[in-house]
């Protein structure tokens, strides 16, 4: 697992080309230093976590989060732009770790077809841990995996420092990897970001 510093330096790296597109090679250049000075005043404000479930959200939303104060605040980009311009950085991260991890599809193939495979994985999430996730399992027969969620603590955190926008951009992330498996489909009920009571999130089979 990495760090959240680890993973803005990643994001930074692998997402330079797009800022250098979008802004400029002086300007991407202005954003590295920003957003890393925007990380490190996010630092002691990101929770610390027992559980490696919770952990692993935070991965990336602090990183996120500073790239987006960066261009909005730094930078002076607009709400939209800047919006965009840090969901194709991560994209373009993400897009990487996906290829340089051939056996990702095999292992979720292994997670949604097999029902040992999912007792453990829910197992591994729920009930969770105090200030993680709160996750519960609910019935679907149409699904291999589906949950609801009442609290995530990444939708509380961006929420604390005025840009929940920030989780969808991180929650389709969970879209791409479910893509990877053939015949995977992830489809949401409802978001927490978006001011919804309940989150829900449905791992069905589809015909390809």
């Amino acid at each position: 697992m990495s760090s959240p510093s680890e993973r803005l330096a990643q994001i930074l790296s692998e997402g330079r080309f797009v800022a250098t597109r979008e802004l400029g090679e002086e300007c991407a250049a202005e954003l590295h230093t920003r957003a890393k000075e925007r990380y490190l005043a996010l630092e002691a404000t990101i929770p610390r976590f027992q559980s490696s479930m919770s952990r692993k959200l935070f991965e990336l939303g602090p990183p996120v989060l500073a790239i987006y104060q960066a261009l909005l605040h730094d930078l002076g980009v607009d709400r939209g732009p800047a919006l965009r311009l840090a969901e194709d950085m991560l994209l373009a991260f993400y897009r990487k770790q996906l290829n340089r991890s051939p056996l990702l599809g095999a292992a979720m193939d292994i997670v949604f077809r097999l029902k040992p495979a999912q007792r453990l994985i829910m197992k591994s999430v729920l009930p969770g841990s105090p200030g993680g996730p709160r996750l519960a399992r609910v019935g679907d027969a149409g699904a291999r995996l589906a949950f609801g969620a009442r609290e995530c603590p990444l939708v509380t955190f961006a929420r604390r420092h005025g840009a929940p926008e920030i989780v969808a951009m991180i929650g389709q992330l969970d879209d791409l990897k479910a893509s990877a498996p053939r015949g995977i489909e992830l489809r949401r009920t409802a978001a927490l970001d978006m001011g919804a009571a309940r989150g829900g999130l449905r791992y069905v089979m589809v015909k390809k």
